[in-house]
């Protein structure tokens, strides 16, 4: 059975999360709760979880640096991402990490066991002829140039979850210096053939992890060329397409948030609401909203309840039968002084020149 530990400084959420997973049809159960970064890592080390689900804004040790530690000293244990903070650099630690799935709050439960589903998955994967596979010699005709080859390939690894495009196709072609080398020191094309299947294995798993094979590689594509240097050139290209496609969909899911948020406020503004009540409702901070919203739409979420509602009550005004305080009543205003200012400030006009203005 595979052992759960769930991370998150607020007791509601890790209950929420206890309620969602359908732990004895996993297979799993849940081992225990830890209310920070410090602790999580406390617990991880005494209980030795098989998989980790962790918030990662967090007092202390927060998720980014929990993350960091934990690859460090538990990389074998697999990590789920909860954030209410749909940030790129959030999300790039989780995929530096090699997280299973980064999950916005509120948590969608199908997500939630989809991700615990890859989990197990993994777990099982890894403990069969997988693991078999990684203690497999690679073929290098001396220790020098496999420990370089090593190397290469774990900076590789490291710059691909980084995202950081530059450094793998740098590190790609020292890859293609490296066998050269190494091909002209006796090694045979089989022996080669093993080397490419590799990193064709790396690159298959960083695409496998966030769902980008199908997207990007077709089986043309992974019809490597036999000319060593086109063969780097096409993984090179397959790498920097995947690391593109990540940093879309990062963009694509930043926007998708302002338009939920959009939306919600659509439907609210009439309702008491303010910049912290919708952080709140979509569990994110209030700079971070009003940062992203800001840079979307070009104006702050004040700016915009407000432009709501003085439109309504200006069409409030036009009505014969609704007085000058109803309006600003039904429009979400208390104080008919302050309605009045912020009608002016808006319009340029008093709430009563406005109805006096109304055609006969």
């Amino acid at each position: 059975m595979h052992k759960v530990l769930i991370i998150d400084d607020e007791p509601w959420s890790r209950e929420v999360i206890k309620a969602l997973g359908q732990w004895d049809v996993m297979n799993m159960t849940v081992v225990g709760e830890a209310e920070d970064g410090k602790s999580g890592l406390r617990s991880i080390e005494e209980l030795a979880p098989h998989i980790v689900v962790t918030d990662m804004r967090m007092p202390g040790v927060d998720g980014v640096e929990l993350l960091q530690q934990m690859n460090e000293q538990f990389p074998q244990v697999k990590i789920i991402v909860m954030s209410g903070y749909d940030d790129f650099a959030y999300m790039k630690q989780a995929i530096r990490s090699r997280a299973a799935e980064y999950l916005l709050k509120p948590v969608d439960p199908d997500e939630l066991i989809a991700a615990l589903r890859k989990c197990a998955a993994e777990l099982e994967a890894a403990s069969g002829t997988d693991e078999q596979a990684r203690t497999i010699p690679l073929p290098f005709p001396s220790k020098a140039l496999s420990d370089r080859y090593l190397s290469l390939k774990q900076r590789t690894l490291a710059a691909l979850f980084e995202l950081n495009k530059p450094a793998v196709l740098q590190n790609l072609g020292k890859l293609e210096q490296l066998l050269a080398e190494t091909f002209h020191e006796g090694l045979s094309h089989k022996q080669l053939e093993r080397l490419y299947e590799d990193y064709a294995a790396l690159l298959e798993q960083f695409l496998g992890e966030y769902n980008l094979g199908e997207q990007i590689v077709s089986p043309d594509s992974m019809r490597l060329p036999t000319n060593l240097s086109d063969r780097i050139e096409v993984i090179g290209f397959i790498y920097s397409t995947a690391i593109e496609r990540i940093e879309a969909t990062l963009k694509k899911r930043g926007n998708l948030l302002i338009g939920e948020v959009k939306a919600y406020l659509d439907k609210h503004f009439l309702d008491p609401i303010s910049l912290e009540s919708v952080a709140q409702q979509f569990y994110v901070s209030k700079e971070h909203l009003s940062r992203s919203f800001k840079a979307a739409r070009d104006e702050t979420i004040t700016d915009y309840i407000i432009g709501k509602r003085m439109d309504h009550a200006r069409n409030l005004l036009l009505l014969p039968h609704v007085s000058i305080k109803e309006a600003a009543l039904l429009s979400g205003y208390t104080e008919l002084p302050y309605f009045h200012r912020v009608f002016k400030k808006h319009f340029g006009m008093t709430p009563g020149e406005v109805r006096n203005s109304k055609p006969e």
